[in-house]
């Protein structure tokens, strides 16, 4: 029996609904079973129920970790590889991921931009740019009232957090990149002002060249004072 092929123009894939393929986006229902539990919405894993209501999961095999597995033993965080199929840019030789349209932003793929009046920036979040005013994501520390980043163990670094050494011998600085600190050759972006080697801080200059310090909160405004005599002693 002869089956009928996609409609679309040079294609010989089987049809599935309106005419068309998966590939070209055919929409196809998948049923789903859902948990058992009376209310319950969620998909339903072993023993007909979800994992909310009793579904066992097999858990990492890494030490101390309650995670779920998901590939090899482990979970993601214990470096589980996923494979993830991304759609590629349409242009020729371009192996970046496709955005709208089946091409990346660089050949093409049109983004919202910032609405603030006369910026250029991508928005972000709640239709503005990180610049004016669009809130990243970023998990806080958990120490009670503190309001820094957490970075490992759920802490900041004033509360326990540790970061990677410096792997020179006998240095103790923080390793940026390449494992060493920037005393020992890691690289960072120099002070844009002519003739001036400093490493930039903000704006692409130092602080002797106008990248503006952040105020004290703690010592208040005699500490904002001191720092900002010591700057203007330099310049």
């Amino acid at each position: 029996a002869k089956v009928k092929g996609c409609s679309f123009e040079g294609c010989t894939n089987n049809v599935q609904k309106g005419g068309v393929c998966f590939r070209h986006r055919a929409k196809v229902k998948v049923k789903v079973k859902g948990c058992s539990y009376k209310g319950c919405t969620n998909k339903a894993q072993k023993g007909g129920v979800c994992i909310r209501h009793g579904a066992k999961v097999k858990g990492c095999s890494f030490e101390g970790c309650t995670n779920n597995v998901q590939k090899g033993g482990v979970c993601f965080r214990h470096r589980a590889k996923v494979k993830v199929k991304v759609k590629g840019c349409s242009y020729k030789g371009c192996t970046n991921k496709a955005q709208k349209g089946g091409v990346c932003i660089r050949h093409g793929a049109k983004r919202k931009g910032c609405s603030y009046e006369g910026c250029a920036n991508n928005a972000q979040k709640g239709g503005v740019c990180m610049r004016h005013g669009a809130k990243p994501k970023v998990k806080g520390c958990s120490y009670e009232g503190c309001t820094n980043r957490a970075l490992k163990g759920g802490v900041c670094m004033r509360h326990g957090a540790k970061r990677r050494e410096c792997s020179h011998e006998g240095c103790t600085n923080y390793a940026q990149k390449g494992g060493v600190c920037f005393s020992h050759g890691a690289k960072r972006k120099e002070c844009s002002y002519e003739g001036c080697n400093s490493g930039a801080i903000r704006g692409g200059v130092c602080f002797r060249h106008g990248a503006k310090r952040k105020e004290c909160r703690e010592r208040g405004d005699h500490a904002v004072k001191v720092v900002n005599e010591r700057v203007a002693n330099v310049v």
